[in-house]
C-alpha cells in the first residue's frame, strides 16, 4: 500500500527549486544577475549542500548504526569470565556494557553532527552570493 502513495521531496534542494520555479515570474522576486549568481552555482552548491545534510544517512540507519554501537561494548565484555571483571554480578556487567556503549553512540553521533555543521559553515563560506541568494528566495517564498 505504500508504494501506492507519492513521493514527496521535501529537501534543502528540492524546497529552494521548486520555490524558483513557481515564484521566478512574479513581481518582486530575486533576480540571479543581481546577487552575482549562475544557475550553474546555484545547482552545484545545492548538490553539495545537500549531500552535507544527508551525509548520516536516513534516521533509521542513524539508529541501526547507534544501536549497534552501542551493543559492541556489551558483547565484548560477555566474552570475559566474570571472574576477571572487577564486579562480581552479571548485571552490573550488563549495566556498565549498556553504559558504555551509549557513551561511545553519543560521542560517535557528537562528532558527526560536528562534522556536519563545519562543512556547512565551510560550504556557506566559500559560496556567500548564492547563499544570499537562496536566502532571498526563501524569505520572497515565506511572505507570499
Amino acid at each position: 500500500m505504500r508504494d501506492l502513495q507519492p513521493t514527496i521531496l521535501d529537501d534543502f534542494e528540492h524546497r529552494v527549486n521548486l520555490a524558483i520555479e513557481h515564484h521566478q515570474d512574479e513581481q518582486g522576486f530575486p533576480c540571479m544577475e543581481d546577487f552575482n549568481v549562475t544557475r550553474e552555482e546555484l545547482d552545484e552548491f545545492l548538490f553539495d549542500y545537500q549531500a552535507i545534510l544527508d551525509s548520516e544517512g536516513s534516521q533509521r540507519s542513524q539508529q541501526t548504526t547507534y544501536g549497534i554501537i552501542a551493543l559492541i561494548p556489551i558483547i565484548v565484555l560477555s566474552a570475559f569470565p566474570q571472574k576477571s571483571l572487577p564486579w562480581d554480578s552479571p548485571t552490573t556487567s550488563l549495566l556498565a556494557g549498556v553504559a558504555i556503549g551509549v557513551a561511545i553512540a553519543l560521542a560517535v553521533k557528537g562528532i558527526r553532527m560536528f562534522l556536519k555543521s563545519k562543512n556547512i559553515k565551510r560550504q556557506k563560506a566559500e559560496h556567500p552570493d548564492v547563499v544570499a541568494y537562496i536566502n532571498a528566495v526563501l524569505s520572497f517564498e515565506q511572505h507570499q
